[in-house]
């Protein structure tokens, strides 16, 4: 299921906070195209993130899968 994430009207301090450190890396090799396409990366990325924040967890909740490491000999 796919959510539309609209953000609410102002400037998000997290998305700019974000692009300018962006900006400070990869500015010289971004043109407006790629910064608009960061842009609307940022802001799905932070959209998914606060939808998964939204969902109430209570500490009594196992994840939903277990992640178990096994070492193999010669890797």
């Amino acid at each position: 299921m796919t959510v539309a994430y609209e953000p609410a009207g102002g400037t998000d301090e997290t998305l700019e906070g974000l692009l300018r450190a962006v900006e400070a890396e990869f500015g010289a090799r971004l043109d407006e195209a790629g910064r608009e396409n960061i842009r609307r990366q940022l802001t799905r990325m932070l959209a998914n993130s606060r939808t998964l924040a939204a969902f109430p967890l209570t500490n009594d909740q196992e994840p939903d899968m277990r992640f178990v490491a096994r070492w193999e000999e010669g890797r």
